[in-house]
Formats: structure tokens, C-alpha cells, sequence
């Protein structure tokens, strides 16, 4: 019997709705399916056929660990996906955005700070911007500024302690207004547009539940489409692209190869929740 590993971390080990979907899913596959931590170090890797990245979240706080972690898979020559190369390229945003812009890809205006950050001239990105860490995750110091307000000094340390981190930086982005709209999460297993999802993520604006879309504008998908097909993410499991409209134009707000949510939980249809979890694992069942 093939075994996978469905790869969370300490503290969301078994806790997450997705996590125990999937698994529940592989094993009515035939497949033995078991949650794991890869923060446990007496795990047997020999036992798995392949691994999942799931429910890793909060990795960016000992990223060197989990980055050896990756590297260790990598060695061992054990599946893991999405693949180590692209999920490498993907944690970091300045790597990814350099993907995009390659291709000629619309996503939000970012400079990008790896030594020092001038209070001072912080005018230079607008009279509202965000700051948020090049290695990040759940909205973790990501900050929306009004350069009306006085910036706190505590905030200020955190980027500085940042700054200071290998592969870690700051990126400067311009706050823009369209995400009062909700963001679009457009889900991809294999090249394929399985569900999308309207987010209201609350770092940036009103927290709102999202929403289950079974129409998206047109510009939204193409541009997902787009990205979807970009050469240095071929071979993906699964991806979520985050898509923002200013002034009815998309822009890319980030593309999750990772860990990303797969927002499953909020397909309120249990027929197509399951016809999209079928599809992850007949996809997974294909590559082992």
C-alpha cells in the first residue's frame, strides 16, 4: 500500500479541517495517508511514497530550520510537493516577484529593502502604504502605514530584527484600495481552475468570512491562467494565486506555491468540495 505523508508542524498537527479532509480522502483512495510534523525528528521517512506541504504555517519564525528541513527532503530524494525548487523560490517573495516580472506579469509595485529602511523618506510610496516581510506568512508583520500617523517604535524594531535575518528583507508596497473589495484565490490542482474564492483578509482591510465564487471576471482568470502556466512553476500540485482589481485592472498580490490555504472549507457544496478533493488526490495518486 503507497503511503503519503500529509506534512503540518507541531502545533497544527490534526487540527486542521483541510488537513484531516485530505487524509480522509487518500485513504478512500487506498492509499495510507498519516499527518505529520516535520518539526518531529524521529520520523521515518522511509515509510513515505511522498510527501504533502500543508499546514506548515508559522515556518517563517525558525525559517533556517525549516529551510534545512527542505533541503534534507531534497537529499533524500523523497517527493515532496509542491517540488523543493519551486516551494524554495516561492517562500521568498523578492524571488518570486522577479518570476513575474520576467514574464511580464501585473502585480502590485513592490521595492525591495535588504540593508536599511529610511523613515524618513517613507513618502516616496505613497501617503498610504504596507510594509510586510520578503519571508512571511498569515499576514505576520505586515503593516498598513498612514504617514499621517506616527509609526510605532515597536513595529520599527521588528523590521530592523528582520532586516538582519538571511534571505529576509522588507518589501514597500503601496496600500491599494481595490482590497476594501476582497481578494481573489484562485485555486489551481495540476493546471487546473478547480474553485475560486473571494478573501477579505483583515491585516489590510474589514475582516470579512469569504466567499465561494462560481463566477469570477474575466480579467481575474486570465491573468491567474497566466501565472498558472509560467514555466518555473511547472510540475505544481496545487497553487493559489491571489489577485487584487484597482480601477477594474488585476494585479497579483501573491502566488502561493508553499502552503497555502486551499480554502476548501468554504465550498459550501459537499458534492463539489468532494469532486475537488477527489481531483487533489487522483492528481497525487498519478505522480506516485
Amino acid at each position: 500500500m503507497k503511503k503519503v505523508g500529509i506534512v503540518s508542524c507541531d502545533k497544527w498537527k490534526n487540527k486542521i479541517k483541510e488537513d484531516l479532509l485530505l487524509q480522509k480522502e487518500l485513504i478512500k483512495h487506498g492509499i495510507d495517508a498519516e499527518i505529520i510534523s516535520w518539526q518531529n525528528s524521529k520520523i521515518n521517512y522511509n515509510e513515505y511514497n511522498c510527501l504533502i506541504l500543508r499546514s506548515v504555517w508559522g515556518y517563517q519564525d525558525c525559517y533556517e530550520k525549516f529551510k534545512e528541513w527542505l533541503l534534507f527532503v531534497k537529499a533524500i530524494n523523497l517527493t515532496l510537493f509542491n517540488d523543493v525548487n519551486i516551494i524554495m523560490d516561492n517562500i521568498r517573495k523578492d524571488v518570486q516577484f522577479e518570476i513575474l516580472r520576467k514574464y511580464s506579469i501585473s502585480y502590485i509595485p513592490t521595492t525591495i529593502i535588504k540593508e536599511s529602511i529610511d523613515w524618513n523618506k517613507l513618502d516616496f510610496y505613497g501617503k498610504k502604504f504596507v510594509v510586510k516581510p520578503i519571508i512571511s506568512g498569515s499576514g505576520n508583520n505586515t503593516y498598513k502605514f498612514d504617514l499621517n500617523e506616527e509609526i510605532d517604535e515597536i513595529i520599527r524594531k521588528k523590521y530592523e530584527i528582520i532586516l538582519q535575518q538571511s534571505d529576509n528583507g522588507l518589501m514597500i508596497q503601496p496600500f491599494v484600495s481595490g482590497i476594501n473589495n476582497g481578494e481573489y484565490s484562485c485555486i489551481f490542482i495540476d493546471g487546473i481552475n478547480t474553485h475560486n474564492i473571494l478573501r477579505f483578509p483583515g491585516v489590510l482591510g474589514e475582516k470579512k468570512r469569504a466567499e465561494y465564487l462560481t463566477t469570477v471576471p474575466k480579467s481575474v482568470l486570465n491573468l491567474a491562467t497566466q501565472v498558472s502556466n509560467i514555466p518555473e512553476f511547472s510540475g505544481y500540485l496545487y497553487a493559489r494565486i491571489d489577485i487584487v482589481l484597482e480601477n477594474n485592472r488585476p494585479y497579483i498580490m501573491e502566488v502561493e506555491l508553499t502552503e497555502p490555504d486551499l480554502l476548501i472549507k468554504y465550498i459550501s457544496d459537499e458534492e463539489i468540495q468532494g469532486q475537488v478533493l477527489n481531483k487533489l488526490v487522483k492528481k497525487v495518486e498519478r505522480r506516485i
